[in-house]
């Protein structure tokens, strides 16, 4: 009786649920898990954006932290600036304006100065020596999946901020890291390039979607476990019935 259960196409059956029940199960633990980086972000630019503004110096890049307000002064050299592409923001499409910053220490630093919408030229920033505001970020990196961008020393289009890349087109030492705009001084009055808020802090469907992975897999254990007990129910009850002999 049990027995049938071992046939190979029951064991390929329990072998398709077992794998199902294991993905879903990893998946809600991978959504729990985005959920703790959600919550460790949202703790991360909560607290350090709130943190004094400090004066950026080759001496200090290294040992400050994302999302930590620093002050520099230098000026821009709009000729080598990059549009990185495919952003959005409230719904419209753009890029975002990054131009490189020469500074008064002698290095060269990326400043996102914000969303350009499509159809619009990238707006020429201040010129002559002035101050930045803005949050530290560091070189973004392709995933798995992501674009790739050209090696081109002329290109001008990324897909993100990958400081060692663009830094090639700029034709200077890569500073380890770049800064999204908070203010200039003087104040240029542009309404372009539009400022880029700080990551929403709501922590997202993660949870959510956790509970359904975790519901998806015990209905599919529950299902197996009902199939079963219905198999064996059925081999029990022909073992019961007599076979057809003569008298």
């Amino acid at each position: 009786m049990v027995r049938k259960l071992f046939s190979p196409r029951w064991i390929l059956v329990h072998l398709g649920v077992s794998l199902l029940i294991f993905t879903m199960v990893n998946l809600g633990f991978w959504q729990l898990r985005r959920l703790d980086e959600k919550r460790a972000l949202n703790k991360a630019v909560a607290t350090r954006s709130e943190l004094p503004v400090v004066t950026l110096t080759a001496a200090n890049a290294t040992s400050l932290q994302e999302w930590q307000r620093v002050s520099v002064t230098g000026t821009y050299l709009f000729d080598k600036a990059v549009t990185i592409i495919n952003r959005s923001t409230n719904g419209a499409a753009g890029y975002d304006s990054a131009v490189p910053l020469h500074t008064t220490f002698g290095a060269t630093i990326l400043v996102n100065r914000g969303f350009v919408p499509l159809a619009t030229a990238n707006p020429a920033p201040p010129e002559g020596e002035l101050s930045v505001v803005g949050y530290v970020r560091p070189t973004q990196s392709r995933g798995a999946l992501g674009a790739i961008d050209s090696t081109d020393p002329n290109t001008t289009e990324f897909q993100r901020f990958d400081i060692p890349l663009i830094m090639k087109h700029v034709g200077d030492a890569p500073f380890p890291l770049y800064i999204q705009l908070l203010k200039e001084s003087p104040n240029p009055n542009q309404e372009l390039p539009a400022h880029i808020a700080l990551p929403e802090p709501s922590e997202g469907p993660h949870l959510s979607y956790a509970a359904q992975w975790f519901f998806f897999s015990a209905t599919a254990l529950t299902a197996w476990v009902v199939v079963v007990r219905r198999k064996l129910r059925e081999s029990s009850n022909d073992d019961l019935v007599p076979s057809e002999t003569s008298a």
